[in-house]
């Protein structure tokens, strides 16, 4: 009996110590500086961690807005609490404090990348999305968002590395045969803004361009022939065969694409000039356009 006395009063007595603590150390200094946590503005990144795991409080609101503003002092506060909180609420909320920041976040670059792989979907989506934001400095960042493929928030990320995503041009023209329309129009619009290193997506780009049954997939595989520019020169007889596109949106971007490969296209430029007459008014001003990038001399 008196054995049990002694461990009864010896849990009260560490409870009586936590609260105490709790109360005269909310900000969590001592274990914070003991266990080497990261600090902001006096206060321990668990402590910071504490109060985001309730995302509907007006104190979890209150921290995240001064994460977001404190950016790169805040920085590795958010980066230690996507690193290491047990609960999902925590690890988004940082994540998306460092989306917020944008390239004041890069020193976080790691820990992001890392979520990528978490195991909570939505921790993994606003990773996504910050990873997106820091394009193109954070290395690793492409061969991560690969393994995610076909999710299209890791294509429209992958689209804002620019050429430093040629890592991720294999994955992204195989997605090009997807049965998703939504899967093939990203991975065309992501090669496309990887430009020139995506080259030997050209030949599916085309084919989609004037067979695809969506027609939002063949205004963006047209697109992107523009973008990857003269080096897609492959892709011009299909591209002139999608100004006859009865969709103006298809026409306008393939015209436009015509213009970009400049005098790689001068032997369809009567083609070109043809929808000068375009019943659609954007299309015509793309053609008038396009003629004056493929030959310069024509607008003296």
């Amino acid at each position: 009996m008196k054995r049990r006395r002694v461990l009864f009063l010896a849990i009260l007595a560490i409870v009586v110590v936590v609260a105490i603590a709790v109360v005269l150390d909310p900000d969590r200094r001592a274990p914070g500086w003991l266990t080497g946590e990261p600090f902001y503005q006096g206060r321990a990144a668990s402590a910071w961690q504490r109060d985001l795991r309730q995302p509907e409080s007006p104190r979890s609101a209150d921290a995240f807005n001064a994460l977001v503003a404190g950016k790169r002092d805040a920085v590795p506060v958010c980066a230690w609490v996507l690193r290491t909180a047990p609960e999902p609420e925590s690890r988004w909320r940082a994540a998306d404090a460092l989306a917020r920041m944008g390239k004041d976040a890069t020193a976080a670059a790691p820990e992001l990348v890392a979520a990528l792989a978490d195991d909570d979907p939505l921790v993994r989506g606003v990773a996504v999305r910050a990873v997106g934001e820091l394009a193109p400095d954070v290395p690793g960042g492409v061969q991560a968002l690969v393994r995610m493929l076909p999710d299209v928030e890791a294509m429209r990320a992958i689209a804002r590395f620019g050429p430093a995503g040629s890592d991720a041009v294999p994955a992204l023209v195989a997605a090009l045969k997807h049965d998703d329309p939504t899967v093939r129009w990203q991975a065309a619009r992501a090669l496309g803004k990887i430009g020139a290193p995506s080259v030997q997506g050209v030949p599916e780009m085309a084919r989609l361009t004037i067979s695809d049954p969506e027609a939002l997939v063949r205004e963006h595989a047209a697109e992107a022939l523009g973008d990857v520019g003269p080096a897609a020169a492959e892709g011009i007889p299909a591209l002139v065969k999608a100004l006859h596109d009865p969709v103006a949106r298809v026409r306008r971007d393939a015209v436009r694409a015509l213009g970009q490969m400049g005098s790689a296209a001068m032997g369809v430029l009567a083609d070109v000039r043809a929808l000068e007459q375009d019943l659609d008014a954007d299309v015509r001003a793309a053609a008038t356009r396009a003629i004056r990038l493929i030959d310069p001399a024509s607008s003296r």
